[in-house]
């Protein structure tokens, strides 16, 4: 790819589908080709594909980045779970905000797909924006993308074929460019926030929140892109916000940007499994029963109430992250607690080790 490239394919890595990626990335520049000509800019920048052996990827995608006219978002679990991708949303979302003429509309310059199923509810940022059209057909109305290319092809072409015409559509407004420094500098919309320079790998089980922790009123931490690895190492593991306040109005520390998090993505996510098996979460009494105690034991800092609403894998995820991220581990010695309350000490004993083995990895405060 040679110049600035017309539009940036934003994903989750994840091994299972990447040449599913790929294969849609090239069909919607293969569309994006035909209908510009050649004497437009038509490439589109996907990681995997645009970066040439023995380059160097972080300048090129930062470039591709802060110049490209459309993000097409590809959403996910795991994309709202990725720093990079959280990044590359901001980075986007800054532009059109510079685009944006006093009192006048926004140029639409970010297209959130469903890639697949979403099981979550989706950060501020995302749910802000219209993502779903009947423009793309009816197949894609009540599916995902995925599904759409693999059924029927028909119903596949028109999804392509509306999505050009509506991204060239959009395209008359132009977008700012951001220098490289500014977009390397630019804080995640949402998923965790890691430490300058550290890659990690892909996150999974965190629950992306509108620059937000799930204790309210976090600020994200202002830190720059990975400075090493390779493109499947876009995402680091390192979550932790300063200065927020709890529902009732309590200032609730939490951990500092750039320390280490007491659990690996992991090691969370084994953790979440083993709450999610066991009696607390079976009905939805059994764990309104559950916070109550979690609450009674860490009073008077309540819970945002993202830790009780949502489905059980949401609620769960929402209560870890918000324990993980304290300054002090006694929201999750209470999650701990409370849990040999409702099911016992033997039964507790997995969770009690999880628990005792981050705490002793809890960042110097």
């Amino acid at each position: 790819m040679t110049g600035q490239p017309f539009f940036f394919t934003s994903y989750a890595v994840r091994r299972a589908d990447s040449p599913l990626v790929a294969k849609f990335h090239a069909r919607l520049q293969q569309e994006v080709r035909i209908k510009r000509g050649r004497s437009a800019s038509s490439d589109g920048f996907l990681d995997t594909v645009s970066l040439k052996l023995g380059s160097g990827w972080r300048p090129q995608l930062v470039d591709a980045l802060r110049t490209t006219r459309v993000l097409v978002a590809l959403l996910s679990d795991d994309y709202f779970d990725s720093e990079w991708c959280g990044r590359e949303w901001a980075v986007m979302t800054e532009r059109i905000r510079r685009a944006t003429p006093p009192g006048g509309p926004e140029p639409v310059a970010v297209l959130p797909l469903f890639w697949v199923p979403v099981n979550r509810p989706l950060p501020g940022p995302v749910s802000d924006l219209q993502y779903r059209t009947p423009r793309l057909g009816d197949a894609y109305a009540d599916s995902c993308l995925i599904d759409v290319m693999r059924g029927d092809s028909r119903a596949y072409h028109k999804f392509v074929v509306e999505l050009t015409d509506y991204m060239l559509e959009i395209s008359g407004t132009p977008l700012p460019e951001l220098d490289a420094a500014g977009t390397g500098a630019m804080a995640p919309a949402f998923g965790p926030v890691g430490a300058p320079g550290t890659p990690g790998p892909t996150a999974a089980g965190a629950a992306g929140t509108p620059g937000t922790s799930e204790v309210a009123g976090t600020e994200p931490a202002a830190v720059g892109f990975p400075q090493a690895g390779a493109p499947e190492a876009r995402t680091a593991g390192t979550a932790g916000t300063t200065g927020t306040t709890g529902t009732t109005g309590t200032a609730v520390s939490t951990v500092p940007p750039g320390t280490a998090v007491p659990m690996s993505p992991v090691e969370k996510r084994e953790f979440i499994e083993l709450l999610l098996e066991s009696d607390v979460c079976r009905t939805r009494d059994a764990w309104d029963v559950y916070m109550e105690s979690i609450h009674s034991l860490i009073r008077p800092e309540r819970l945002n109430a993202l830790s009780d609403g949502g489905g059980v894998h949401t609620r769960v995820t929402a209560l870890v992250n918000a324990a993980l991220r304290r300054r002090t581990p006694d929201v999750l010695r209470a999650v701990a607690d409370a849990f040999a309350e409702q099911t016992g000490e033997e039964e507790a004993r997995p969770v009690r080790g999880r628990v005792e083995a981050a705490v002793a990895k809890w960042p110097a405060t």
